[in-house]
């Protein structure tokens, strides 16, 4: 069975939503009431990733999925898990589905990364910054002043 492992800290970890819209935009429906197939099946690839690759509870998950038992989330995994085991199609499916969460989950770091707040300076770094800009600006408006003076302009 092939694996893919993702570093996920409890705050940096995919989503439910992001999960579910991954694995519903390739097979279908997971969010229905009932256990219709293929919603069923898709449903449990969901639950499967959103336990291993998002790291959730499966009370959490069981709670997204229209408010599940724990153990309806424990029996989707561990059908999911053996099919992977014994059917290449499923095994290639979720190996596919995991690459393309960690996908996703890197483009969400690096937008994070992109919107992160300044580290704060402390206060005499800013004085010291304050200083040395006014001191560039002072000498650059004195040049220019004596330019204006030497040309008359």
């Amino acid at each position: 069975m092939a694996t893919v492992a993702f570093a996920s800290s409890p705050s940096r970890r995919l989503s439910l939503e992001m999960i579910d819209a991954v694995v519903s935009a390739r097979l279908g429906q997971t969010r229905i009431p009932g256990n219709e197939q293929p919603a069923c099946f898709n449903r449990q690839i969901a639950m499967y990733l959103a336990k291993h690759v998002g790291g959730w509870s499966t009370t959490q998950v069981g709670r997204f999925y229209n408010g599940r038992d724990h153990s309806t989330v424990c029996y989707g995994i561990q059908r999911i898990a053996s099919l992977c085991e014994s059917d290449p199609d499923v095994d290639a499916l979720i190996s596919e589905l995991k690459k393309q969460l960690g996908e996703k989950s890197a483009e969400r770091t690096q937008r994070a990364e992109l919107t992160k707040e300044p580290p704060e300076m402390p206060e005499h770094t800013l004085d010291r910054l304050a200083d040395i800009v006014a001191t560039r600006v002072c000498a650059y408006l004195e040049e220019r002043l004596r330019w204006v003076i030497l040309n008359g302009a």
